[in-house]
């Protein structure tokens, strides 16, 4: 789903944490017609070019659909403030990066917890901030869906129609074969990274690094303090994906320490085969 529409989706879209992915939600729920009227929450500033900015509690009372793109540590307090003053019919969707735990503060923190769907659209950036935030930043980006069990079908397509309006592919999945799959697709690959960046050598080597170093370890810019919180929260799927990688990572180690040509050059081709298969379903996706 591209361009703008002709009725709009949601009246009122209140995104709260206009960082950058709710900026890039609230810029592309604006720009794409899929709200007549988008406001922000973001504790600290009092504007935000182009949108205006509310307390909570007045957003919770305005809003028809409320999107959470904050931190999962701060899901319980925000919930529990907004709750109180939620319309009977509003909605809520999120764009948290673990989903057990999310899924776990709505059933916590909220009078109808099958009101709120969850959503993880997988776009971003090592910046951070509205100033980084773009309308195109979801466009053809994947975004799952996570369903509990008690939602009402239509709240659930009503949301999803939404993720697609902003440009995203989605699919369903529950909260918990999302963390599973969110380990191997992107929790594993940051600690990887992450333990490989914490060992390169001092500013005279890195130097003469080349493109391939520094598309390896990219991720590895990422946000520590965010992605502290989420290798916490989702620990047992990205420790089991790390045992799998160390099994793998050790195959090569024993192969080049018995010089066993063969060996290694098999394990090279499965790890190719494997990219390939990832390359063929990014062209199926666009």
């Amino acid at each position: 789903m591209s361009g703008t529409r002709s009725q709009p989706l949601f009246e009122r879209v209140a995104v709260v944490g206009m960082g950058l992915i709710g900026g890039s939600v609230a810029l592309a729920a604006r720009d794409r017609g899929l709200a007549a009227e988008v406001r922000g929450v973001d504790p600290g500033r009092d504007a935000i070019e182009g949108f205006e900015i509310v307390p909570l509690a007045e957003a919770a009372a305005w809003a028809d659909l409320i999107v959470l793109a904050i931190p999962v540590e701060q899901l319980d307090p925000v919930l529990k403030d907004l709750d109180p003053h939620l319309g009977e019919a509003t909605l809520i969707t999120d764009t948290a990066s673990v989903k057990v735990p999310t899924a776990e503060a709505a059933r916590r923190c909220l009078r109808h917890p099958e009101r709120c769907v969850g959503a993880h659209p997988m776009a971003g950036s090592h910046e951070a901030g509205f100033g980084a935030a773009r309308a195109d930043l979801l466009q053809d980006a994947p975004c799952i869906i996570t369903v509990s069990g008690p939602e009402p079908p239509e709240i659930v397509d009503r949301i999803e129609q939404f993720w697609q309006g902003l440009g995203t592919f989605t699919v369903r999945k529950t909260p918990e074969e999302h963390d599973a799959l969110t380990a191997v697709l992107s929790h594993a690959p940051h600690v990887i990274a992450f333990a490989f960046a914490q060992g390169l050598p001092g500013e005279e080597g890195l130097r003469l690094a080349g493109p391939g170093l520094r598309d390896f370890i990219r991720i590895a810019r990422a946000n520590p303090k965010l992605w502290c919180e989420i290798l916490l929260m989702n620990r047992s799927r990205v420790t089991e994906e790390i045992a799998r990688f160390e099994k793998n990572l050790g195959l090569i180690v024993d192969a080049l320490g018995r010089e066993d040509r063969a060996v290694l050059e098999e394990v090279l081709q499965n790890a190719q085969a494997s990219l390939e298969r990832l390359e063929r379903t990014g062209d199926r996706q666009r």
